[in-house]
């Protein structure tokens, strides 16, 4: 048998396989170059053809090549290529090759690798010799499943067909044989018959040609062709096979236009929608998305990874998700941030799923803009506070009441004393300074509760600063001492802890539902059975704790786990809007803390709040000795408040001090001032009908600066945003209702001093 070995980078190492053939008596010839084949197999034919395919494994060419050789088509094609790498050779023997030998080669099996190359050689060449008459390839027409026709080289010209191939066409046997495609227009695109039989020529075979024809009727329908050489009436001629693929055409039809339903689908839809592919980077986005984060096209978005679109401190979690539902085909639902094309963060609810698309494996996004439900929350927020103020609105007044009744009595009797002292001064006198000390105290008392009551009411600020927690804690537990004191016992153990970093008025917010809660969670009627407990101490990793603890009804087990769920409540129906504790929740881990809750059903609860402490620096030296207070200097003072009684007050203060000039009308102080009257110090109350101090103070900016730094504002509460942000604004001090005479002196001095 005669041996071709067609090898690379000179073969030396293949001169033991050369030797092992010639031993078992074949005939070898070995070329080191592709281009030395034709030469080789014209000096004689080849039954077996040994490739070398170890260092190149792209011998695709070289196998065509082969096969288009004269006579090559009985001869034997053998790949040599290295064991454990024989897979990389497969589209060699798609090509045309037909065995693999590995290499190093083993004795025995190239005994028998060479055998059944001698058999098949053997058996091609009698099939060669052996004459395949008309009836035969009339036989093979008839037996072939689809359509199947024998046509001329030069002309295309049909010769001989089967029925299927005129079913196919929709023409009759009288009409096609003995005429070419082109004559009948068979083809929506005539096909390059030159090109083809040039194919034909070189390998053998044309394979899986796409090409469209249509029916005498118009129908367009779509086949494969399939051509190869045969001897047809003692002459080459070509058959070809058209497999008929129209439904498989309809059906890819049908998926394109569903995936174009899909793409106008969720363009439509109001939701976010963003599919990236397994590198987690963006391949298709609606426009909703584009709008949301602010680009102009979508086009911008396409190929972005998902970490230039998310938070870095994100990535982990969304990058997470993403595998996760890769690996187990379920949906996953997350709160998710986008970073906007502007730096802006956008809060989104996800759902990520995974899904082919565009015939690749896919994960979808669909994400539902949280804007609207964080508005709605804050809403709620502040509802829910106001409602904590209503619930607790008897019990203020009260409170207030209680100590206004004995401080006008007191009052009133201090008059009625000094107004008859003429005949018993001195016991009288003495009387009256009883009954004024009992005074102060109540006023001191009302001054407390409404300081309390103004720090809850910050509703608008969500700044954070250093926080003394016991001192929220004190202002929240006069708050509701009402509520809690015909239910239980309250016990304080406030043990000292750092400052934290946080909100006063929110985390007073936080404190005030809990007691209110605990209280609520209490029946009426019997305080010494029961108590409320609150415990400030340090926790084991050093971080703030508080802990809010009852003897109530507490709560059932599988209610746990839902407590913290927004709108769900254990009270019953008009006492609780099920709000209060997803609010402190939301506030608390809004500060980086935790809150949770243990409770055991008939013995109470205790919720703990966990709070991060503050990096305070560390104490400074105490700083030196003030110098002694200079000397007490007189000024010349002006009062401007729409009170009456505050006016006169104020004169009855300061006038043993100072010259003091008092106006309830801002109006006509500011008509003195234009007139030439000049002060040390202006007291001018905020908030005044007609012209209001902000008003006052702008006029005098305008027209006289030099008394527009001279104005302390006088104010009970800044009630409007705008009366706070123009406190904030202003540069000179501002003084909170009510005051004490000392803190007024103290400040009018200061004032003088830099004057």
């Amino acid at each position: 048998m005669r041996v071709l070995i067609v090898t690379q980078g000179g073969g030396a190492d293949l001169a033991p396989l050369e030797t092992r053939l010639r031993e078992q008596g074949h005939t070898v010839v070995t070329v080191t170059r592709e281009a030395d084949v034709p030469a080789a197999w014209r000096s004689g034919t080849c039954a077996l053809v040994v490739v070398d395919a170890r260092t190149d494994t792209s011998r695709v060419p070289l196998v065509r090549a082969l096969r288009s050789l004269p006579g090559a088509e009985e001869s034997v094609i053998m790949l040599l290529g290295h064991r454990g790498a024989l897979g990389a050779l497969r589209p060699a023997l798609d090509a045309g090759a037909e065995d693999l030998l590995a290499w190093p080669v083993d004795d025995e099996e190239l005994t028998l690798r060479l055998e059944l190359a001698r058999r098949r050689f053997v058996r091609r060449e009698g099939r060669k010799r052996m004459s395949l008459g008309d009836d035969l390839k009339e036989t093979l027409l008839a037996v072939s499943p689809v359509p199947t026709s024998i046509t001329t080289i030069a002309e295309g010209r049909v010769v001989a067909a089967n029925d299927f191939y005129f079913q196919l066409f929709g023409y009759p046997r009288e009409e096609v044989i003995g005429r070419t495609t082109l004559e009948l227009a068979l083809w929506e695109t005539p096909v390059d018959r030159a090109q083809i039989v040039e194919k034909l020529r070189r390998h053998g075979t044309v394979r899986g040609v796409d090409a469209r024809y249509r029916t005498p009727e118009g129908e367009l329908r779509h086949t494969l062709l399939y051509m190869g050489l045969v001897s047809y009436g003692g002459a080459p001629h070509i058959i070809s096979f058209f497999p008929d693929i129209t439904p498989l055409k309809h059906a890819e039809e049908s998926l394109r236009r569903s995936e174009v339903s899909f793409r106008t689908l969720i363009g439509s839809l109001p939701d976010l929608v963003a599919v990236f592919d397994t590198g987690a980077r963006v391949r298709y986005a609606n426009l909703k998305v584009a709008t949301a984060l602010g680009y102009d096209n979508v086009n911008e978005l396409l190929g972005k990874h998902i970490s230039d679109i998310i938070p870095k401190e994100d990535f982990a979690s969304a990058d997470a998700r993403m595998h996760e539902a890769l690996r187990t085909g379920r949906a996953a639902l997350q709160e998710r941030r986008l970073v906007k094309r502007d730096g802006s963060v956008l809060h989104v609810e996800s759902t990520t799923f995974p899904l082919p698309f565009d015939g690749e494996d896919s994960i979808v996004s669909v994400s539902h803009d949280l804007t609207e439900r964080y508005q709605m929350q804050a809403r709620l927020m502040l509802a829910q506070r106001m409602a904590s103020v209503g619930t607790l609105a008897a019990g203020v007044a009260h409170e207030i009441n209680n100590p206004l009744a004995y401080l006008t009595a007191n009052l009133a009797f201090a008059r009625e004393e000094l107004a008859s002292a003429m005949p018993r001064l001195a016991e009288c006198v003495a009387s009256a300074q009883a009954a004024l000390a009992e005074a102060q105290q109540g006023a001191d008392r009302v001054r407390s509760i409404v300081r309390d009551l103004k720090t809850f009411s910050r509703v608008d600020s969500a700044e954070s600063a250093e926080v003394d927690i016991r001192q929220v804690l004190e202002s929240t537990l006069n708050l509701a001492t009402t509520e809690i004191r015909h239910r239980a016992r309250l016990v304080k153990q406030l043990d000292a802890v750092p400052t934290v970093v946080g909100n006063e008025s929110r985390l007073g917010q936080v404190f005030l539902n809990l007691l209110v809660n605990a209280a609520q969670a209490i029946p009426a009627g019997t305080p010494e059975r029961h108590e409320i407990r609150v415990v400030t101490r340090l926790s084991g990793d050093g971080r703030v704790c508080v802990e809010v603890s009852d003897t109530g009804a507490g709560i059932a087990k599988d209610h746990l786990p839902r407590l913290f769920d927004p709108f769900f409540t254990t009270k019953e129906p008009g006492v609780g809007t099920g709000l209060g504790l997803s609010i402190c929740h939301s506030l608390v881990t809004a500060l980086g803390g935790e809150i949770h809750v243990t409770s055991e059903p008939g013995k109470g609860s205790t919720f703990q709040v966990l709070l991060n402490p503050s990096q305070r620096p560390e104490a400074a030296r105490p700083p030196p000795a003030p110098p002694p207070p200079p000397a007490q200097r007189r000024g010349r003072l002006l009062v401007v408040d729409d009170e009456p009684l505050v006016c006169t007050a104020l004169g009855r203060t300061l006038r043993p001090h100072h010259d003091v000039t008092l106006s309830t009308r801002a109006q006509e102080a500011l008509e003195r001032i234009d007139a030439g009257e000049r002060f040390d110090v202006v007291f001018c109350d905020l908030m005044m009908p007609g012209m209001s101090g902000m008003d006052f103070y702008s006029a005098l900016q305008a027209r006289h600066p030099e008394q527009a730094r001279r104005v302390i504002f006088l104010t009970g509460g800044a009630v409007t945003p705008q009366a706070r942000a123009f406190l904030e604004s202003v540069p000179g001090p501002h003084l909170e209702k009510p005051f004490a005479g000392r803190e007024l002196l103290s400040l009018i001095q200061e004032r003088l001093a830099h004057t």
